[in-house]
């Protein structure tokens, strides 16, 4: 059966995907977005869909810490942008009766805080900080180095990098082989300048850059989700990322399993079988098709030894590398930092910084610091106390008076996050090639999540859900065995 493009999926769920008979039943695996949205079009069509959840709750990476904060404060924990771009999303916000606000990531105070002082991205700031650039750098500013070393190179690109069912054509699959560092050091940028831009590259973060691939990095640059094309649009949700999961989780109740998680998949000509724990005891569960949404970095705790999956799937599982992320939130009993929605990238081992409440009433504020790669890794072997206790002591460093306002704080380390184990899909070189086959149907056995995308950089809720609408068509083109 041949794959429906990006283009052919957008047209058939944008008219309701008509004609489609889904399978009598259907197991769903995993209730983050992709498995929510597959379960809410299936049941809909009066599909017998379970879904099993191995959390407590629903939405897996669209997750809102609200506790240990006062005052109804709250920070996001992952998912928290949304585009104008993000057409399935914003589908689904409507359809459920989801309210947006404007993105925390608008109309931020942006600066840099490196070798002991502040300054900010424009041409004389980023001369006279004192950094390694080269000559010519100097005159640039960060936006004059992302004119020069990205968009160049995606211009040179068109249409190939921008087309709606793109691949890796014969102009795009060098980009392919090679990675972010390569292809912006062969441009002529020192690794100072590299390190200005790395903060708006968003999904790229982390020191990374030297394994990632430069095609999947040029495709998520050239496309409107970039933050360097960010307009008044870009939203997120009110009061919390977590209420878009919620409002799925309200129209599918009791269909959700919570605290549930599979441990074996297995299919035969005629049925799919799912083993899951349920409260100390091993159940088994049939139906005619199953759905793994399970991100690739968690799915060695399901046996699929009798699944009958290909060599190459197996190969994608054991590839694919997931992004290490650790977010550490920081109540303060007031701001004390003169910036309103402040956002500063740093030299120190904290990276990044920024103001986590923007929108929220005063006087407390939550300063949240993101840290990636190596960094991330190294600080999620702390505990809770040293690691905030690390975060505060670095941040004292760049604000005087941190730990002296500090009240309270919690962080989220994503890799040793159960059912996670890692944040978004970070695409290392030779990724296009893996993204047929993560999508591709095994028998019985469906795939979807946002590292099961069309795109190929996760981290996106649209991303998700897109993957979900691919799914549920592919179902129905399926048929009923």
């Amino acid at each position: 059966m041949r794959e429906a493009t990006q283009t052919e999926v957008r047209r058939a769920f944008d008219s309701g995907m008509p004609g489609l008979r889904p399978p009598r039943s259907v197991i769903v695996i995993g209730a983050g977005l992709a498995g929510l949205a597959v379960a809410y079009e299936l049941a809909a069509r009066d599909c017998e869909v379970t879904v099993l959840e191995a959390d407590t709750r629903p939405g897996g990476r669209a997750y809102t810490l609200r506790a240990p904060f006062a005052d109804g404060l709250h920070a996001e924990a992952g998912a928290m942008t949304l585009t104008p771009h993000c057409h399935y999303a914003m589908h689904y916000l409507r359809e459920l009766g989801v309210e947006t606000e404007t993105a925390d990531l608008l109309d931020t105070t942006f600066s840099y805080f490196a070798r002991g002082r502040f300054f900010t991205p424009g041409p004389e700031a980023v001369a006279a900080a004192g950094l390694a650039l080269h000559p010519h750098e100097e005159k640039l500013g960060v936006a004059g180095m992302i004119e020069r070393y990205v968009t160049a190179v995606s211009d040179s690109l068109q249409p190939d990098l921008s087309a709606p069912d793109w691949e890796a054509t014969e102009l795009l699959a060098p980009y392919d082989r090679r990675s972010v560092h390569q292809v912006l050091t062969d441009r002529g940028a020192s690794q100072a300048a590299i390190d200005l831009m790395e903060p708006m590259f968003l999904e790229m973060r982390g020191g990374d850059l030297k394994t990632a691939s430069a095609l999947s990095w040029l495709r998520h640059e050239a496309s409107p989700h970039s933050l360097s094309n960010a307009d008044p649009r870009w939203a997120k949700v009110k009061g919390g990322t977590d209420r878009f999961p919620q409002a799925f989780a309200e129209r599918l109740k009791s269909r959700i399993r919570y605290r549930r998680p599979v441990v074996r998949v297995e299919q035969d000509e005629e049925r799919a079988r799912v083993t899951y724990l349920d409260h100390g005891s091993l159940q088994t569960m049939e139906a005619e098709r199953v759905i793994v949404t399970v991100p690739f970095s968690a799915i060695r705790h399901i046996d699929f030894t009798d699944a009958g999956l290909s060599d190459a799937k197996h190969d994608a599982m054991r590839r694919v590398k997931y992004s290490s992320v650790v977010r550490v939130y920081l109540q303060m009993r007031r701001q004390f930092w003169p910036q309103r929605n402040a956002s500063f990238s740093t030299d120190l081992a904290i990276r990044w910084i920024r103001d986590a409440t923007p929108q929220l009433p005063g006087p407390r504020k939550i300063m949240e610091c993101l840290m990636t790669g190596w960094r991330a890794r190294a600080v999620s072997v702390m505990t809770e106390e040293e690691r905030q206790n690390f975060v505060l002591t670095e941040l004292d460093r760049m604000l005087p008076g941190a730990r002296d306002h500090f009240e309270t704080g919690a962080s989220v380390c994503w890799d040793e996050r159960p059912y996670a184990e890692g944040a978004y899909i970070l695409p290392e070189r030779g990724h296009s090639a893996l993204l047929p086959v993560i999508r591709r149907p095994e028998g019985r056995v469906h795939f979807a999540g946002d590292h099961a995308g069309f795109e190929p950089n996760g981290g996106s809720m649209t991303f998700a859900l897109e993957s979900a609408a691919r799914t549920v068509l592919e179902l129905g083109l399926t048929g009923t065995p």
